[in-house]
């Protein structure tokens, strides 16, 4: 049986509980307001998103995905992309990510990452085409609203020269699209931005090129000086963003910089922020156009291993029963104390956990590279520990922050804070 026709069976099979499920939350929804007038509290507030639910007409009629029932299926959408059991994008294979998009729509913004400030979190239907042997996502399509915004996520495999696939499963790249739609009857001003986040195999610091050329971060790239393709690179493994294509929609603006200060802003300035780590992420903008009323505005790049190469994989952001546990140090040491051990060890407990993300902070006190790499040794004393416990080394996720997120004043910087002392660890099922 061929993929769209199995596709269509199984489109057919859901529609009417879609429907159906989509009805009661609507009917609910009204009966649940008329009885809550006075009350603050909303149906829709577990899901934080009142938005995320919609009718069935709102789907492009492009669809041929099997849909899933937006009652447990809503998701952030955020992404990683792995060639066989390595990663290309952090989090790889632990349904984990540190990539997403930021949206803002008339001054206002919106994004699929829910830890970021300042914006309306979203969430978003999921639609996709999953491998009914082995369960694996292939090509996904999450479908997002926001101010009368209809928002398409769109990752598909494609072959080495981004030529469309039959068999998604042999794809060289991802393409990752984006198609922003205005359902209002008033125009909209939209700007797009992208932030990945490379890891070339198990190293979260890798090596980079522009066009071939070697280059550095904090790199600022605009209009006609937009390459055609970055790389990231660790030994025998690379992975390209192409950005300038004709099947590309090339961004306004590339900038390659630290992580952990691109993760957290919405206008990127040109500024010293300092190299507190060795952790690069490459933002990509879009600057802002009007959108008129029905028009549509599409953003398109491509993420994968260069030719010769196949097999990409994707997983979306999923990390099921999240715990975390946050280990203090004293000034200038990495060997946990006792005390902190013991909490380890029991906060571990003999429960199996799929993978776990350890981050190493330090305080203000002292130079940034010895910060930074204080940061890492504390992080490879707590992941020996976590080994110890039961999870093992490839399970362990690492990001070194250094002194980026410490309290910095004069006298943080004389003394040091204790509470920036610390290392974070994040498990989940």
């Amino acid at each position: 049986m061929n993929k769209e026709l199995r596709l269509h069976q199984l489109l057919r099979k859901k529609v009417f509980l879609l429907t159906y499920v989509c009805f009661l939350l609507t009917f609910s929804s009204f009966i649940f307001s008329n009885s809550t007038t006075n009350n603050n509290c909303s149906y829709f507030s577990e899901s934080g998103n009142r938005n995320a639910i919609f009718p069935l007409s709102y789907l492009p009629n492009s669809v041929n995905f099997v849909l899933n029932s937006p009652s447990d299926e809503l998701i952030d959408g955020r992404f990683t992309i792995g060639y066989g059991n390595k990663s290309i994008l952090f989090g790889y294979p632990y349904s984990f990510s540190t990539s997403h998009f930021v949206l803002q729509s008339s001054g206002k913004y919106a994004s699929n990452n829910p830890e970021l400030s300042q914006t309306k979190a979203l969430k978003g239907v999921l639609v996709s085409e999953i491998d009914e042997y082995s369960n694996t996502i292939f090509t996904s399509k999450v479908i997002y609203t926001y101010d009368n915004l209809l928002i398409t996520q769109t990752l598909e495999p494609v072959g080495e020269n981004l030529e469309d696939l039959e068999n998604t499963s042999k794809g060289n790249f991802y393409k990752i699209e984006y198609e922003i739609e205005n359902q209002s009857d008033a125009p909209r001003d939209i700007e797009f931005t992208l932030l990945l986040d490379p890891m070339i195999d198990a190293d979260d610091v890798c090596k980079m090129s522009a066009n071939g050329s070697n280059i550095k971060m904090d790199k600022k790239f605009e209009s006609e000086n937009i390459p055609f393709h970055f790389s990231f690179y660790n030994g025998d493994l690379q992975a390209q963003l192409i950005t300038k294509h004709q099947k590309a929609i090339s961004p306004d603006l590339a900038y390659i910089g630290q992580w952990a200060y691109l993760t957290s802003v919405l206008q990127l300035e040109q500024q010293d922020v300092g190299k507190y780590t060795d952790d690069s992420a490459i933002i990509l903008r879009w600057n802002s156009q009007p959108l008129k009323k029905g028009e549509l505005r599409t953003f398109r790049v491509f993420y994968g291993v260069p030719k010769g190469k196949s097999g990409i994989n994707l997983q979306h952001h999923n990390p099921n029963k999240k715990s975390q546990i946050t280990l203090y140090f004293d000034a200038n040491e990495s060997v946990l104390s006792d005390t902190e051990e013991a909490r380890l060890r029991d906060f571990i407990g003999a429960r199996r956990w799929k993978a776990a993300l350890v981050e190493g902070y330090t305080d203000a006190k002292g130079s940034e590279k010895l910060n930074l790499e204080l940061s890492k040794d504390r992080i490879s004393g707590v992941s020996y520990a976590l080994q110890m416990f039961g999870i093992k080394y490839e399970k362990i996720l690492r990001k070194s922050h250094g002194e980026f997120f410490a309290r910095d004043d004069s006298a943080a910087r004389g003394k040091g804070e204790q509470s920036d002392r610390k290392v974070v660890v994040t498990v989940w099922r």
